[in-house]
């Protein structure tokens, strides 16, 4: 060769990124667009159970009739549903072949790292329970689990406050406690949300560096301030829509 470096048999030449770097990647991004989004947009949703029962069966009813059923479904599952369940299981694969070296290397961000994986594990569980239980269940297969009288005049048969409220373990609302309703959900829905908030916000920090948003020092501590105040916001508006639902 013209370098003077001979390649053996058993030798490959690496071209272009690997595997693992372009689904490392595709995973960064699915956990902003759309998931991260989403997130925000469903959080931003549910608080309309700040004005009572009647503006989030409005709410939720409206944002279900945006198209037919079926096109509906089809957007869900190929913006929500898909990426989610990518971002889910690719991660889990990460976090169960990665190694935190917080012993060797007790760095802010080496902690963060380890947290992330943790919180990783907890909202996988708590999404399994949210979206099994009110979208599938209730939704889908319409188990409602407060009284339920039917949907309104031009309503759809769909989740209703009462639902999540009884699912929550509101006393004035559930009819039977149960697996799916009642203090352990509220529990798991203190601990889970929390902590699936905090894995989007902390991810940003990962995202920001993966794509050369955020190099630097300077640029990575602003975007760990823009994410510390962003978990805020969506912290505060969670339990205050937790604690409504549940007591209210």
């Amino acid at each position: 060769m013209a370098d003077g470096v001979a390649l053996t048999a058993n030798e490959k030449v690496s071209i272009g990124p690997s595997a693992s770097f372009i689904w490392r990647r595709l995973h960064s991004l699915s956990g902003l667009l759309p998931v991260g989004l989403f997130l925000c947009y469903h959080i931003y949703e549910n608080m309309s159970a700040l004005n009572g029962a009647e503006a989030y069966n409005e709410s939720v009813n409206k944002v279900n009739s945006l198209l037919p059923r079926p096109y509906f479904y089809g957007v869900e599952i190929a913006l929500i549903l898909a990426p989610l369940l990518f971002h889910s299981l690719y991660g889990l694969y990460i976090a169960s072949t990665g190694r935190s070296n917080t012993s060797s290397y007790p760095y802010s961000t080496n902690w963060a790292y380890w947290a992330q994986r943790i919180s990783g594990y907890v909202a996988f569980v708590y999404i399994l329970v949210h979206v099994g239980v009110l979208r599938f269940a209730v939704t889908l297969m319409g188990h409602h689990l407060a009284p339920y009288h039917g949907p309104g005049p031009g309503g759809l048969d769909l989740v209703t406050y009462d639902d999540v409220a009884a699912h929550l373990g509101n006393p004035q609302l559930i009819s039977a406690r149960t697996w799916a309703a009642g203090d352990q959900i509220f529990a798991l829905y203190l601990v889970g949300t929390l902590l699936t908030i905090w894995h989007f916000t902390n991810g940003l920090n990962g995202f920001a560096w993966t794509w050369g948003i955020a190099v630097g020092r300077v640029a990575q501590k602003r975007v760990r301030i823009f994410a510390w105040v962003l978990f805020a916001l969506m912290a505060v508006g969670t339990l205050n829509i937790l604690f409504k639902m549940r007591f209210g």
